[in-house]
């Protein structure tokens, strides 16, 4: 049912563009407005608001392609759906480019830069609640030689008063070269058996469920372990993770599940003093096999980690 309702909006997207053009829509500028990263081995699209989904109008939906081409995106299609949230007390914002921004930073413009490194860019997002409680930044790192892209999310407390019951929730869902097989289901796992102190997340694909199409494995993983975390379709727009699906890549690799999932994660992070910060180190990665997607993410993480 969720994969004919997600085709069905899939087709009511693209009659959309194509009749009133995505890219001059007011809300193509609003919310899916960013900039496109092209290197050796992969392109992304980096949002105004801090997450993969960008309407370009010569390479169309980019969000994470491995390799490079829209035939093997595996973010922007159908529902896009990288977003994130920040609850706290009784006030939430947050944003994906298919839901736009809500709650607080509805109506807020990021302040949005790039700057050139030797061998990448850094790309940073910053923006402010409109109550004047918190700032959101984030900081990516995009390299030209690697199949990763680091990132950092900061929340500061930039009133004066303790923001208590502070909570982030992150959802990244992975379609993995959706336009290339016709399907929106990959297969799920946890990689917490071979490195459980990874915290990554693997959707991946291979000959072994659809002939002639080889292995490719997406990641998302983060250096501060969830609090919780569900492999199904918790929603980010709330606090809490209710009713989880959770299961594990086994010791060989192997994963039991095939769906149309998605991967939310939820960090429980309590007070959040005025002038204080809370940050949270993330990667994407790509890889042809699972030993490799889990080289990626450990050194996106570690590159994480020296980023301030």
């Amino acid at each position: 049912m969720r994969y004919m309702k997600r085709v069905a909006l899939l087709s009511l997207f693209i009659v959309f563009l194509s009749v009133v053009g995505l890219a001059t829509s007011i809300q193509a500028r609003e919310y899916y407005s960013g900039k496109v990263f092209t290197g050796k081995f992969i392109r992304v699209g980096i949002n105004d608001y801090g997450v993969f989904g960008v309407w370009d109008e010569g390479l169309g939906a980019t969000g994470f392609q491995y390799p490079i081409g829209g035939e093997y995106e595996s973010l922007a299609v159908g529902w896009w759906g990288d977003g994130w949230s920040v609850f706290y007390g009784n006030v939430r914002a947050g944003f994906s480019p298919h839901d736009g921004a809500w709650g607080t930073i509805e109506g807020v413009m990021p302040k949005v830069s790039t700057t050139p490194t030797r061998d990448g860019y850094i790309h940073t997002i910053v923006m402010n609640t409109s109550d004047r409680q918190l700032q959101i930044a984030f900081k990516f790192r995009f390299y030209n030689d690697k199949k990763f892209v680091s990132v950092v999310m900061f929340v500061k407390n930039i009133g004066g008063s303790v923001v208590s019951d502070l909570e982030v929730k992150k959802i990244v869902d992975w379609d993995v070269w959706m336009p290339y097989i016709g399907d929106f289901s990959n297969y799920w796992g946890m990689d917490n058996v071979r490195r459980p102190r990874l915290n990554l997340a693997v959707a991946f694909i291979n000959s072994s469920i659809i002939p002639g199409v080889p292995s490719v494995y997406m990641g998302f993983a983060s250096l501060e372990k969830p609090t919780n975390y569900d492999l199904n379709w918790d929603s980010y727009k709330y606090r809490g993770i209710y009713d989880p699906v959770k299961t594990s890549l086994t010791s060989d690799g192997k994963a039991s599940v095939w769906e149309d999932y998605c991967v939310v994660y939820q960090w429980v992070l309590g007070q959040l003093k005025p002038g204080e910060t809370k940050v949270i180190h993330m990667v994407y990665a790509a890889g042809d096999n699972l030993r490799e997607l889990e080289y990626n993410a450990a050194a996106g993480l570690r590159f994480a980690k020296t980023m301030k």
